[in-house]
């Protein structure tokens, strides 16, 4: 019976692992060019009671991602995490892709609860799902979320 397959990212791997180059041929993997997820994005939602504004930054290559939560009077700003870029496929005969981000992934961690987005584009849009999970003790049930955002045109492409 084969072992079953695990995925990783070059950061969960050992350190050798990834200074040899971690990819087939010896060659380090390509990076995915996160240019089309960069900028402000706004929610088509002004009543959610979710994500209102996604901020998305290339910070010298890695992905940089700010949210802002509904509040009153103002959106609670998430703060800044790095995030994970992921390209739409393998874009390279021999295995080894890169290629745009068509996705990310963010992780923040509050004390009290733990959220993961899961962001996708679709059609120039961008999907983002929130995964909650209560760390707090309390009882509250884990809860899923999802929120539609665009880019307006002064803000597209610049974070």
């Amino acid at each position: 019976m084969a072992a079953p397959l695990r995925l990783s990212r070059a950061r969960d791997l050992p350190r050798a692992a990834v200074s040899s180059g971690g990819a087939a041929h010896g060659a380090a993997a390509p990076a995915v060019d996160p240019s089309p997820l960069v900028g402000t994005w706004v929610s088509f939602d002004a009543a959610t009671r979710g994500l209102v504004r996604v901020v998305v930054a290339d910070r010298g290559g890695r992905l940089a991602v700010r949210a802002f939560g509904a509040a009153s009077p103002a959106p609670q700003d998430w703060g800044e995490v790095e995030g994970d870029a992921f390209a739409g496929g393998v874009d390279c005969v021999d295995g080894i892709g890169g290629g745009a981000a068509v996705g990310f992934t963010a992780r923040y961690r509050f004390g009290f609860v733990d959220a993961l987005l899961a962001a996708y584009l679709n059609r120039r849009l961008l999907v983002v799902d929130c995964y909650s999970v209560f760390a707090d003790g309390s009882g509250r049930s884990s809860y899923f979320s999802r929120d539609h955002f665009y880019q307006p045109a002064e803000s597209a492409s610049r974070a």
